[in-house]
C-alpha cells in the first residue's frame, strides 16, 4: 500500500514497524531509559548489544579479545564534538567500512539532515547517563536506535571508526548505533556505498558506471546533485589490482571516496586559462591522496589567486580530501554514486522561490509471493505478467525537464538486511521494467498476458543485478506507464519497496484488481428442491444416521463423512472429498490419505449456519454438499494433470470460477498460509480458502447495509466473529 506520511514518523527500536525483532516486549525508548538512568544514577547498559563479542562478530572463527571501554576511561575530557561536526571527524578503522564511513563523512554537510541522524542535546558534560541515540531509514521508515557508549578498544585506541581529535565521539557512537541495527560490527564488512547513503537519508541513489558511455551532461547532472544537498561517492575499481592498493595516481583501488564539493573554476595563470569542471573528493582513512593535476602539491596552486583559492576551501594539508578535474575523475575514478534526498529532508525554505529543485516521492511496498506474485522476468512471459503492476501518469513541465520530456528516478529495493546473513538469507537478481500505456481504457487490470506479449519496456530493461537496490532515470514522454518489479526467476519470495521520484506532481497507484464482496455460499443454493433426487436421497439418509436431535454439529459432521468412507482413523487429508463426491463425478487416479481435519468441519458450520446455532440442519447439510460439488468441479478444472494440487499461479483463476474476485494482498495472504513450500495448493487447502473468504465476506457483508464497502463491527460482534469461523 502507499507509504505516505505529513511529516516523517520515528519508530522506537523494536516497535512494531521499525523492521528490527529484538526479544519480546522490550521497545526501547530513549527519554525513557535516560530518566531512569538519571534517576538511580547508574549509566546505562545494553541488553539489546551487549559489550561482548556478540555484538563485535557473527561468525564462530577464532577472534581478537578488544576491551570495551566508555570514553570517560579512554581520555580525561570526552566531548560528543570538539567545536562543531565535520567531514574530518571521520577515520576508518580496522573494520572495512568504507562504504560506510564516506556516508557518515558526508552528514555534516547538510545541518537538516545531520540533525535528524544525530538529534541535538547529546553531551558527555550535561545529564550524562551513558545512554545515545540516533536515526536510521529501514525501508520508508525511520528508527530510533538506543545504544550505550561503551566502545571496543585496543591498547585504549578505538577500534573502529573514529575522530581525528581523540577526544571526540560522535562519529565511533553512529557506526555503533548503525552496527547494532545491524546485528554486530562484523555484519558491516564489505558493502555497497549506495546501501549507507540510503540508510542515512532515505534517499533514492543513481549508480553511474563511468568504465561505460558516460552521459554527455553528467557534471551538470552532478552539479544540480551538490544544489540539492545531494550526497554523492564514488570509488576506484580497477579489478586487476589487489584490493586497497595504491596506484602511481595515489589513489585506493576497490575503495569508496566521498564527494565533497562539485564546482566551476576560472583561473588565469601561465599553463591554464578560462573555467575548469573540478570535484572535490575525500578519503575516509583521513590519508591517501591524488597526486595529479589540482592535487595539494599540484605546482600551478602558485599561480593561482588567494581569492580562488579560499572560494575553493582548498587546504594542502594530509587529511585525505582533493581535487581533481573532471577529465581525471571520469579516468581515475570506475563508479559514481548519487543519492537524490527525500524532500522533506532539504531546507525547504531555500527552494521557495524555486520548487524545481525538490524532488516528489512515490512509494510503495509490495512482495513477491511463490505461486501468486513472484513471476519473475520477462524471459519467463507465462508468469511475468503476475507481477505486481504500479501506474503512472505523468505530465510535461516545461519549467523542470527539456523538451517535452519527463525526468524520473525509478528504484527497486528488496528488503533485504545484513542481519539475516546470520540466518543464511541471500538477495535476489532483481530489475523492473517500464511500459506504455497506449488506450488505457481498453486494457485489462492488471495488464494480461498478451499485452506483455506484444509490447516491449518502453525504456531500456533494468539489468538484473544481485544487489539490495537497482534505480534508473528515465527520460520519458507524458502518457500513462506501467512499472513491473521482478526478481530474475520466477517464485523468488520476497518483500521490495518500489520508489519513484519526479519534479512534478504524478498519479500514481497500484494496477491490479478490485477486490469485491461475493454472494455467499448459503444465498447461491435456494434450497433442496433444486437438489437432484438422487443427491437428496444421498444427503438425507446419511444426514439421518446421526441427527437425532435434528440438527449436527460439528463434530457429527465430521463423523458423517468419515463414516460413509471409512475412514474414522485418519485425520486431515484429502481423501474424504475425492470419494464423497465421487458419487457426482469421476474419481481421481490415486488414493488419497484421508478425510477431513476437524478445522475445516468447524469452518462448514460456520459457513452454512444461517442462524449461529453451531449446527447443521438438513436444508443447511444439503445446500454445504452442493457448494462442496460446485467447489470441487472447479478444483477439477484447473487440476488437468488430476495430480491433487492445484500448480502455481492457478489459485486466482480458480477462486475467481468459484466467485470470488481477490487482489494481490488478499491472494498473497491465503498463498502464505495454505500453499505448499513449491507454491501449489493442495485440494483441502483451496477448500478452506473458499470457506473462509465465504464466511468473512458474508459477515462483512452483513454490517454493510449500504453497499459502501465500510462494515462497523463493535469488539464483541469482531471478536464473535473471528472466533466463530
Amino acid at each position: 500500500m502507499p507509504y505516505k506520511k505529513e511529516k516523517l514518523l520515528i519508530y522506537n527500536f523494536g516497535e512494531k514497524g521499525s523492521y528490527v525483532k529484538p526479544r519480546p516486549s522490550i521497545v526501547q525508548d530513549f527519554v525513557v531509559l535516560k530518566a531512569q538512568c538519571l534517576s538511580t544514577g547508574s549509566l546505562f547498559e545494553d541488553p539489546l548489544f551487549p559489550a561482548d563479542n556478540s555484538s563485535l562478530f557473527y561468525t564462530y572463527k577464532s577472534h581478537p579479545s578488544y576491551k570495551w571501554k566508555r570514553p570517560g576511561e579512554i581520555c580525561n575530557n570526552p566531548k560528543f564534538f570538539v567545536s562543531r561536526a565535520s567531514r574530518f571527524d571521520v577515520q576508518q578503522g580496522i573494520s572495512a567500512d568504507c562504504w560506510l564511513a564516506v556516508t557518515i563523512a558526508n552528514l555534516p554537510s547538510n545541518p537538516h539532515l545531520f540533525e535528524l541522524i544525530v538529534p541535538d542535546g547529546q553531551s558527555f558534560e550535561v545529564n550524562y547517563a551513558g545512554i545515545f541515540h540516533f536515526r536510521f531509514w529501514r525501508f520508508g521508515r525511520w528508527v530510533d536506535v538506543v545504544i550505550d557508549d561503551r566502545l571496543p578498544t585496543d591498547q585504549d585506541e578505538l577500534v573502529y571508526l573514529h575522530s581525528s581529535d581523540k577526544n571526540e565521539f560522535w562519529s565511533a557512537l553512529v557506526e555503533k548505533a548503525f552496527a547494532k541495527i545491524h546485528g554486530s560490527y562484523e555484519l558491516l564488512n564489505t558493502g555497497d556505498e549506495m546501501e549507507s547513503l540510503e540508510d542515512f537519508t532515505g534517499g533514492i541513489c543513481e549508480i553511474f558506471d563511468l568504465r561505460l558511455e558516460v552521459p554527455n551532461n553528467l557534471y551538470r547532472i552532478m552539479l544540480k546533485a551538490y544544489e540539492r544537498s545531494s550526497l554523492m561517492a564514488c570509488a576506484n575499481l580497477d579489478f586487476d589490482a589487489v584490493v586497497e592498493s595504491r596506484t602511481p595516481q595515489g589513489l585506493i583501488t576497490g575503495h569508496a571516496y566521498s564527494v565533497t564539493k562539485v564546482q566551476y573554476v576560472e583561473v588565469d595563470t601561465p599553463t591554464l586559462s578560462g573555467w575548469f569542471p573540478l570535484v572535490r573528493i575525500r578519503n575516509p582513512w583521513g590519508t591517501g591522496e591524488w597526486n595529479g593535476a589540482w592535487s595539494d602539491n599540484w605546482p600551478e596552486w602558485n599561480h593561482i589567486s588567494e581569492k580562488t583559492k579560499k572560494e575553493l576551501e582548498m587546504q594542502p594539508q594530509i587529511d585525505g580530501e582533493f581535487w581533481i578535474s573532471y577529465t581525471d575523475f571520469l579516468q581515475y575514478f570506475h563508479r559514481l554514486c548519487i543519492c537524490n534526498l527525500h524532500p522533506d529532508l532539504l531546507n525547504q525554505d531555500i527552494y521557495k522561490d524555486d520548487d524545481s529543485k525538490l524532488w516528489k516521492l512515490y512509494c510503495f511496498e509490495g512482495e513477491w509471493v511463490r505461486g501468486n506474485t513472484a513471476g519473475g522476468c520477462r524471459r519467463f512471459w507465462e508468469t511475468h505478467w503476475r507481477n505486481p503492476q504500479y501506474r503512472i501518469k505523468l505530465v510535461a513541465n516545461l519549467k523542470n525537464d527539456s523538451g517535452n520530456k519527463c525526468t524520473v528516478i525509478i528504484a527497486l529495493m528488496q528488503k533485504y538486511t545484513r542481519a539475516q546473513k546470520k540466518i543464511g538469507a541471500v538477495k535476489f537478481w532483481i530489475g523492473f521494467d517500464v511500459y506504455y500505456l497506449e488506450d488505457l481504457e481498453n486494457l485489462s487490470k492488471p495488464l494480461n498476458q498478451t499485452f506483455f506479449f506484444k509490447n516491449n519496456s518502453a525504456v531500456v530493461p533494468s539489468n538484473y543485478i544481485y544487489s539490495r537496490e537497482v534505480s534508473h532515470r528515465c527520460q520519458l514522454s507524458p502518457g500513462e506507464y506501467c512499472i513491473v518489479p521482478s526478481t530474475y526467476y520466477p517464485n523468488e519470495e520476497g518483500e521490495f519497496l518500489l520508489r519513484v521520484f519526479t519534479k512534478e506532481e504524478i498519479n500514481m497507484e497500484e494496477y491490479d484488481e478490485e477486490l469485491e464482496i461475493s454472494t455467499p455460499a448459503h444465498s447461491r443454493v435456494q434450497g433442496p428442491k433444486k437438489v437432484e433426487k438422487r443427491e437428496l436421497k444421498f444427503t438425507t439418509k446419511t444426514y439421518a444416521k446421526f441427527a437425532d436431535r435434528k440438527e449436527i454439529d460439528w463434530v457429527e459432521l465430521k463423523e458423517i463423512l468419515d463414516e460413509e468412507l471409512g475412514h474414522n482413523h485418519v485425520q486431515g487429508g484429502t481423501g474424504i472429498i475425492w470419494k464423497a463426491l465421487s458419487l457426482f463425478s469421476t474419481k481421481y487416479d490415486f488414493e488419497p490419505p484421508g478425510g477431513f481435519s476437524k478445522e475445516i468441519c468447524r469452518s462448514f458450520i460456520a459457513m452454512m449456519d444461517i442462524d449461529r446455532s453451531c449446527k447443521l440442519g438438513l436444508e443447511e447439510f444439503t445446500r454445504l454438499f452442493i457448494v462442496i460439488r460446485e467447489w470441487k468441479a472447479v478444483f477439477e478444472s484447473y487440476d488437468k494433470a488430476k495430480t491433487g494440487y492445484l500448480e502455481p499461479f492457478s489459485l486466482n483463476e480458480a477462486l475467481k470460477s468459484a466467485g470470488f474476485k481477490l487482489n494481490n494482498r488478499v491472494r498473497n495472504a491465503l498463498c502464505h498460509i495454505y500453499a505448499s513450500s513449491d507454491g501449489r495448493i493442495r485440494f483441502d487447502d483451496f477448500f478452506m480458502c473458499a470457506v473462509r473468504l465465504d464466511t468473512v465476506m458474508n459477515n462483512f457483508k452483513n454490517n454493510d447495509p449500504n453497499n459502501s464497502n465500510e462494515a462497523k463491527f463493535s469488539l464483541e460482534e469482531l471478536v464473535a466473529n473471528i472466533v466463530y469461523f
